[in-house]
C-alpha cells in the first residue's frame, strides 16, 4: 500500500516561490492500477518524482508498505528505489547497448549474477513479446516496441510498484491500446502495482481502477473510475 499524506512541494526561485503540490493527499492499494490525470503544468509529474524520491518532498509523508520513504537517505533510499520500476515518456533507453543489454542493465547495477540474470532477461522480453529483438538496438526498433523494451527494464528488479510517466504519450491510438492492454496483463499476471500519470481520459478509462484529478497543484477528485469518470471528465 501507498499512503501519500500533507505532500507539498514548493519550488523557490529569485522570482518567487512556485508550488506545485499542495496538501496532496492519496491512498493506493496493493496491486491497484491508479491513475493521476491532468493539464499540463498540474503537478503530476513532480508528484511522480517524489514518489520515487527524484525530488524531495517539501514537507508530507509518502509511505509505501509502512515505510516512510522521506525520511531515507544512502542505501536505505537506494533500496526501497529498486522496488520502484519507472517508465517515461521518451523511453529512456540506452542507445548504444541491445535491447537485451537495456533490459539487463538494472540487474547488473543491483549486482545480480550472470546465469540468473540471463534467464531473467529471457523471462522479460517473453512477457512483452520482444524475445526476437533481444539482439536489435533501440534506433531499429519502432516507438510501440521501445516502450516495451522500457517496460522489461523496469521490471527486472521485481518492483512492487511501477510509476509510469505519461508512458503512451509519443505513441499513436493503436500502439497506445496495446502497450494498455500489455500494462493491464502484467498487472494481473504479477500483481504489481501500477500509478499512471497521463493528461488522456481515454487511458484512465481503458485499464485504471481508480483515478485522481491533480489541478494546479491539488487533488480536486478522486475515487474507482467506474463510478466517477462522469465527474472526472466535467473537471477535465
Amino acid at each position: 500500500m501507498i499512503e501519500i499524506r500533507n505532500l507539498c512541494k514548493v519550488y523557490h526561485n529569485p522570482t518567487g516561490d512556485f508550488v506545485a503540490l499542495d496538501d496532496v493527499d492519496l491512498t493506493i492499494a496493493q496491486g491497484e492500477i491508479y491513475g493521476v490525470i491532468g493539464l499540463s503544468g498540474a503537478g503530476k509529474s513532480t508528484l511522480i518524482r517524489c514518489i520515487n524520491m527524484l525530488e524531495k518532498p517539501s514537507s508530507g509523508s509518502i509511505r509505501i508498505d509502512g515505510e516512510d520513504i522521506t525520511r531515507m537517505r544512502g542505501r536505505e533510499l537506494r533500496r526501497i528505489r529498486q522496488s520502484l520500476g519507472m517508465i517515461f515518456q521518451d523511453f529512456n533507453l540506452l542507445m548504444q547497448k541491445t535491447v537485451e543489454e537495456n533490459v539487463r542493465f538494472p540487474l547488473e547495477i543491483a549486482g545480480g549474477k550472470q546465469a540468473g540474470a540471463d534467464g531473467k532477461v529471457r523471462e522479460l522480453l517473453r512477457l512483452v513479446g520482444l524475445e526476437e529483438k533481444a539482439g536489435a538496438y533501440p534506433a531499429q526498433l519502432s516507438g510501440g516496441q521501445k516502450q516495451r523494451v522500457a517496460i522489461a527494464r523496469a521490471l527486472a528488479n521485481d518492483p512492487k510498484v511501477l510509476l509510469c510517466d505519461e508512458a503512451t504519450s509519443a505513441l499513436d491510438p493503436l500502439t497506445t491500446k496495446s502497450i494498455l492492454e500489455l500494462l493491464k496483463r502484467i498487472n494481473e499476471k504479477i500483481g504489481v502495482t501500477i500509478i499512471l500519470i497521463t493528461h488522456e481520459m481515454k487511458v484512465v478509462e481503458a485499464i485504471c481502477d481508480k483515478v485522481a484529478v491533480i489541478e494546479n497543484a491539488r487533488i480536486v477528485k478522486d475515487g474507482p473510475t467506474a463510478e466517477h469518470i462522469g465527474h472526472f471528465q466535467e473537471v477535465m
